[in-house]
């Protein structure tokens, strides 16, 4: 599949970059087509490329003791998937695409020579491990709170912010999202979670709709505020 240009400056850790810093990226990436529930790779798993997300969405996972997936984060266009630089290109997590998705892979030691020859391109990529490590630290202080309703109000009202359409009083998350999907993403189990979503529908704070989240977005934050 031929790369444009157009393209790659859209990816985040690539904006301002060296003009030929994006010719060479063109010239030495390629494109790959990861389908819903698909592994891009596993747990401790050697890597050979850096992956950034074209089209659809993936989910960062981690495996607990009981052998449990919880969903870490969910990534959608334009932004990376896995860490730059790794300690020996060893994965601590696992990717799964979230719906069918075009990826941009780029070998480990390819990536390694363009962010030493452009400064912009380093920043940009400390800047996003930057900022996952910020989530990755909110995540760590909700996981304190034992309140599912207040954890799923939380998450919900995220999610809001990054894929909420206004649809009159009522906030949609323009995202399909299961149950399981969102068990996971707080780390409990389907049935306790199904009661926290039948409690907030019963206060008319949230509706679901074709597996669409639909939000009181007051309702949801002024609840949510007990877990951050």
């Amino acid at each position: 599949m031929k790369i444009e240009k157009d393209i790659i400056t859209d990816i985040k850790v690539f904006k301002n970059i060296n003009p030929s810093t994006i010719d060479e990226i063109v010239e030495k990436s390629d494109i790959i087509t990861l389908k819903k529930n698909e592994c891009l790779y596993k747990d401790r798993q050697v890597l050979e490329y850096v992956y950034f997300v074209l089209k659809g969405k993936v989910y960062i996972a981690k495996c607990n003791r009981l052998n449990e997936l919880k969903i870490i984060f969910l990534i959608n266009k334009f932004n990376t998937i896995n860490q730059p630089l790794m300690m020996n290109n060893t994965s601590a997590v696992e990717c799964w695409g979230y719906e069918d998705t075009e990826i941009l892979r780029i070998r480990f030691d390819v990536f390694d020579k363009l962010m030493s020859n452009d400064y912009i391109l380093a920043r940009n990529c400390m800047l996003y491990m930057e900022k996952r490590i910020r989530s990755l630290y909110r995540q760590l202080k909700n996981t304190s709170n034992t309140n599912i309703k207040e954890r799923l109000a939380s998450k919900l009202f995220k999610l809001s912010l990054e894929y909420g359409v206004k649809e009159d009083y009522m906030t949609k998350i323009d995202l399909k999202i299961t149950v399981t999907h969102l068990s996971k993403m707080l780390g409990c189990q389907r049935e306790t979670l199904s009661r926290a979503i039948k409690d907030l529908k019963d206060d008319n704070s949230i509706k679901i709709i074709n597996q669409k989240f639909y939000i009181d977005a007051e309702k949801i934050k002024k609840l949510s505020n007990g877990s951050n």
